[in-house]
């Protein structure tokens, strides 16, 4: 642990004595207990994320090593006096306990066995804000650098197992009825889209000195200044006072970046499946949000344009095939209609280019944390000059800017 984020004294061997029951088998005891950060600065904003390794000693004398993710609070004033309000770990952890396995069940009693994600452990432990979840790394899964992009592939094999994702969440309300309000708002509620006016306000500045470096800028510069500076109107109209009734709609992942995303190779590095993490920020709507999210912060540069209709037209393709699988009891979504949701939301897009992209293309540097991201300290001024002004984010806004203005995403 670092020395801004040291271990709390919950964490405890003892705690564990349960789960590793559950996960291992019997033992006869911990012989080393050891709990590290297991995501660099910049990997995780809103969460701390550990390693927690244990040495075991099986009933047979032999030796076992077994390893959890263990999911934190930060110990910081922002996340206390902000975050916390949120209740995102109250919100990942009934995910984890309920959603997901309700999902996986839709498709089993099908005769499919379909899996998202980490099994979850509980510890015996009261008024702690955490989550204990299976070591995805050890069964050899692993995230693709964030930097450079998932190629046509990978990007194909997330959109197959969003559609299934996606498929399972309609047909889960078309069955049951609606969800609980903490999933169905998630993390854009009224109450925290107010606190986004600051956090917008202070990386306008940033955003509009970036632009004015792209050639041939002032053809869209004006519309772009018009739409960024009302982004947390539209963002408002769109999530609260818009229903879009008649729509097809999901519980979208929510934070659908390629850090949320692991892919499992085998031991000749051969790509096999993937599965999700992260599931703090789900909310139901137009499926505009994750395919927004995604594609333009989590591709690679030559596709994230180029085929960007063609990867739309795949996850439709997908999507039919597994809402047909779970029987659909309602009219299908169209890919028209599909095209129709991501041109009516395209604010996910400016939001995605805005705010996730050039997180996902700055590189690692010790400023990056949420409070630098929301602060104007002189911390969070470097932080921002590094997100904004990389090489890396000027080449993709040079493509994505011009793209979006021709879909006529940036008109009032």
């Amino acid at each position: 642990m670092d020395a801004q984020n040291k271990l709390p004294t919950w964490i405890k061997a003892e705690l564990f004595e349960n789960v590793i029951k559950e996960a291992v088998g019997n033992y006869k005891r911990i012989e080393n207990f050891e709990v590290r950060n297991a995501l660099g600065p910049g990997e995780n904003y809103a969460t701390i994320m550990l390693r927690v390794k244990l040495e075991l000693v099986l009933p047979d004398d032999s030796s076992r090593e077994h390893t959890f993710m263990l999911k934190i609070a930060p110990d910081s004033q922002m996340y206390r006096e902000q975050m916390s309000k949120l209740e995102l770990f109250k919100t990942e952890s009934g995910m984890y306990r309920d959603v997901v396995p309700e999902f996986e069940e839709l498709y089993r009693n099908k005769g499919v066995n379909i899996r998202f994600g980490a099994k979850l452990y509980n510890l015996p432990v009261t008024n702690e804000e955490y989550l204990l979840l299976e070591d995805l790394s050890t069964s050899g899964f692993r995230n693709v650098k964030r930097q450079n992009g998932l190629d046509k592939e990978h990007a194909m094999a997330v959109l197959k197992k969003l559609a299934q994702w996606h498929a399972a969440s309609a047909v889960r309300v078309a069955e049951r009825g609606s969800y609980d309000k903490i999933y169905m708002d998630g993390f854009f509620n009224g109450s925290y889209m107010k606190s986004t006016e600051d956090v917008f306000d202070g990386m306008i500045p940033y955003i509009l000195a970036v632009i004015r470096k792209l050639p041939h800028h002032e053809e869209y510069y004006g519309k772009f200044e018009n739409k960024l500076r009302n982004l947390n109107q539209y963002l408002t109209e769109e999530i609260i006072e818009n229903p879009h009734d008649g729509e097809f709609k999901v519980l979208n992942h929510g934070d659908f970046w390629c850090n949320n995303i692991m892919f499992q190779y085998n031991e000749d590095n051969q790509f096999q499946e993937t599965y999700f993490v992260d599931y703090q920020m789900p909310r139901y709507g137009s499926v505009a949000q994750d395919l927004y999210y995604f594609l333009l912060s989590s591709t690679k540069l030559e596709i994230k344009v180029n085929c960007f209709d063609e990867l739309i037209r795949y996850y439709h393709e997908q999507l039919i095939e597994h809402l047909k699988i779970l029987e659909y009891s309602k009219p299908m979504p169209t890919l028209r209609g599909i095209h129709q949701s991501l041109l009516k939301q395209s604010v996910w897009a400016i939001l995605t280019m805005c705010c996730i992209m050039s997180g996902v293309l700055c590189d690692p540097t010790d400023v990056a944390s949420m409070e630098n991201f929301i602060g104007n300290s002189e911390d969070g001024d470097k932080f921002k000059q590094l997100l904004y002004f990389n090489d890396r984010y000027l080449k993709h806004l040079e493509i994505i800017l011009p793209w979006l203005h021709n879909r006529g995403v940036l008109d009032p």
